[in-house]
């Protein structure tokens, strides 16, 4: 995979669809303005803005600065959700990039979530954030920690199986 994936025209997976890269020529050689915008044929693109030339690093970390922003809000607005379903509560929601998982709880209720979630199709985030979840009831995998999450997602092991042979597609990001 090109190694800057971040580029003009790139299209990147963003749960059930997909977002279009858009750099904008501006005046500012300092910052990057990045917002999403629907063009008039429905596509969604993430447009960045600037002056700045010659550092794809800078809008790869604008791209995914604007993509942590919207994990925090879509994987915490999943959590109350899936939370309330199974009346569980957390303490703190923490959106990291992490290299291998995605997700993890502690025993203290904190659930730390990998960006990369929005990524993938919307039943897989569901999967991902009802199984952290899940060990706030039981810290362990257990077979009454398996009974939790199949409460909620009767056909979690096709879930379970999809993400275990796609998640390097998405770790790439």
């Amino acid at each position: 995979m090109d190694r800057f994936i971040y580029k003009n025209g790139a299209v990147l997976p963003l749960g059930d669809g997909s977002i279009c890269l858009k750099q904008i020529k501006s005046r500012d050689g300092k910052h990057i303005r990045v917002y999403r915008k629907q063009t008039k044929n429905g596509e969604s693109q993430l447009c960045m803005v600037s002056g700045i030339t010659g550092s794809q690093e800078a809008y790869r970390m604008a791209a995914v600065g604007w993509l942590r922003e919207y994990a925090r809000a879509a994987l915490s607005e999943k959590v109350r959700y899936y939370g309330g379903i199974m009346q569980v509560s957390v303490n703190r929601i923490a959106i990291r990039e992490q290299k291998t998982r995605w997700g993890s709880c502690s025993s203290k209720g904190n659930l730390n979530l990998n960006w990369k979630l929005v990524l993938m199709p919307h039943r897989i985030q569901d999967y991902v954030v009802v199984h952290e979840l899940a060990h706030r009831k039981q810290m362990n995998h257990s077979v009454f920690f398996w009974k939790e999450v199949e409460a909620v997602l009767p056909d979690f092991r096709e879930r379970k199986q999809w993400l275990r042979e796609h998640e390097g597609e998405y770790m790439r990001y």
